[in-house]
């Protein structure tokens, strides 16, 4: 099941945009959950204070005197929950160029045309197919973890602790490091200290002695590794902008 929030100051856009999410999940077979909420405030308090988790988000540009607008709202999301696609609905074109500085999925243009959501309802859909989960058992139990919510892996002796960038308790496991290194995507991750294996997608910077993360956390790089390190690195970005 997918957990949508559709946020939006008029009803009507409200009431629009949930009819075509449900036209998409009927056409489709997929299960949807939509909550809908009339400033950004409200979509903040629930997914902050009241634990509502969204895989998707659906958001207006402006809210006219009802609080701040989209950019702004998904700026003090994006603190806390990084990993959310965020799909931007304007009648101003010219702040598409905005929506890049907090990660958008997409951006749409009122009035909203039913193919074009549809269109990037696909592409969402195969970005989460696309994108490779860590299976872990736990206390006898078997856990599967998107591995782009994975900021890094520690290892702690015969066992390893997974933390997260979604701000979810830290889990601990009883394989090695080495062990789910061999089953982690060798582009996405690196072995930078012996104790931790880093996901490229949330590093923010790095030094000569520690790789800063986006969840405000620095790990240790080895002496040995700095070079590969930053070879990798480099390549990662790279891969990762077309260049």
């Amino acid at each position: 099941m997918l957990r949508i929030a559709v946020c939006d100051d008029s009803s009507y856009m409200r009431e629009l945009t949930k009819n075509q999410l449900v036209n998409y999940s009927v056409q489709n077979d997929i299960e949807l959950k939509i909550d809908e909420y009339e400033a950004g405030e409200l979509l903040i308090v629930d997914e902050q204070e009241n634990g509502i988790e969204h895989n998707l988000i659906i958001i207006d540009y402006e809210f006219e005197e009802k609080g701040k607008n989209g950019i702004e709202i998904i700026s003090a999301l994006r603190t806390f929950n990084k990993t959310a696609k965020v799909i931007f609905l304007s009648s101003y074109p010219q702040v598409v160029f905005q929506s890049f500085e907090v990660e958008a999925f997409r951006f749409l243009v009122k009035p909203l045309d039913e193919q074009k959501l549809f269109k990037a309802l696909d592409d969402y859909l195969n970005s989460i197919e696309s994108n490779p989960v860590l299976s872990i058992r736990v206390d006898g139990e078997q856990f599967f973890y998107r591995e782009d919510i994975i900021t890094y892996i520690e290892g702690c002796g015969k066992r390893s602790i997974l933390h997260f960038a979604d701000n979810r308790e830290p889990v601990m496991n009883n394989e090695t490091l080495s062990a789910i290194e061999e089953r982690v995507s060798d582009n996405a991750f690196f072995r930078c200290h012996k104790s931790f294996l880093v996901n490229m997608e949330h590093i923010e910077s790095y030094t000569h002695t520690d790789v800063m993360l986006d969840s405000n956390e620095a790990i240790l790089i080895s002496r040995g590794k700095y070079k590969e390190f930053g070879i990798a690195y480099a390549g990662y970005i790279s891969n990762k902008r077309g260049i």
